[in-house]
């Protein structure tokens, strides 16, 4: 009888890991190699809506890769739950706070055809790419800005940076902060807050200050909130929910993480 060779099956399951990694890196790479110039891919949301998205960081970036493999936009089978729940609409101003390169406004202005959008994204490079989607995609009424919200207007700065992941830098507010900050309620009698119905807030631990430098807007425009709570936070469910509720709010959850809050009027 010979003697059995034996086999490291844990070593074994490494190496395939490590060649499967390897295939989908190279893949990926294929997969940017065919971008358009400006690293822009296009696709056909719904089979009639042309989709232009610039990922000139989809090589790394985790929603950028996301887009590019799927061929879609990020996070669709929320913005499909947003989409059926009717609440944004022709008449409908959007302020999407965290905007990173733009997936969720575009989806907003050019699939939902809100009357206007309003982004705002601090970091710099990503904002450049946000404004270069919201003009590919024809949305010349949407307005970008180059900051953060808080709870007061002032000053930021990054708390924690992830090239892998733009979408999960944080910030804090600073008073000597680099990065420019506003508060919503600052912006009360802006014009473009006349149709105020919808706000997008996805920012990293930063929720609260954003909705608490908001009040006054939300007593006033009453607009539904689409609102990211990381469930690795058990406080910010309850949180935002205390004062929300307090100002006639009510919530359903679309996702692990999502929460959406509508005004009862």
């Amino acid at each position: 009888m010979s003697d059995s060779i034996p086999v490291d099956v844990a070593e074994l399951n490494t190496k395939l890991d490590q060649m499967l990694r390897l295939m989908e890196e190279q893949l990926m790479l294929q997969r940017v190699g065919l971008l358009e110039d400006g690293h822009v891919l296009r696709f056909a949301h719904g089979g009639t809506q042309d989709i232009a998205l610039s990922l000139p960081n989809a090589q790394d970036d985790f929603v950028q890769r996301t887009i590019l493999k799927t061929r879609n936009f990020y996070e669709g089978r929320l913005l499909a739950t947003i989409q059926g729940m009717n609440l944004v609409g022709e008449n409908t101003t959007v302020c999407d706070v965290g905007a990173n390169i733009g997936n969720h406004s575009v989806f907003f202005g050019k699939v939902l055809g809100a009357k206007q959008v309003l982004a705002f994204e601090p970091q710099p490079n990503v904002y450049a790419t946000l404004c270069r989607n919201l003009e590919l995609n024809g949305l010349t009424e949407a307005l970008a800005y180059n900051c953060l919200v808080g709870a007061k207007s002032g000053r930021g700065e990054v708390a924690k940076f992830n090239p892998r992941n733009l979408g999960g830098t944080a910030f804090v507010p600073a008073k000597d902060g680099s990065i420019p900050m506003v508060a919503l309620d600052d912006l009360i009698d802006a014009e473009e807050m006349k149709n105020l119905g919808f706000i997008k807030i996805d920012t990293e631990g930063m929720q609260m200050a954003v909705l608490q430098g908001a009040k006054k807007i939300l007593k006033a425009k009453k607009p539904a909130i689409w609102v990211e709570l990381l469930q690795r936070d058990k406080d910010a469910y309850v949180e935002a929910a205390t004062l929300l509720e307090g100002m006639g709010y009510s919530s359903v959850q679309i996702g692990p993480n999502d929460h959406v809050f509508t005004h009862g009027k």
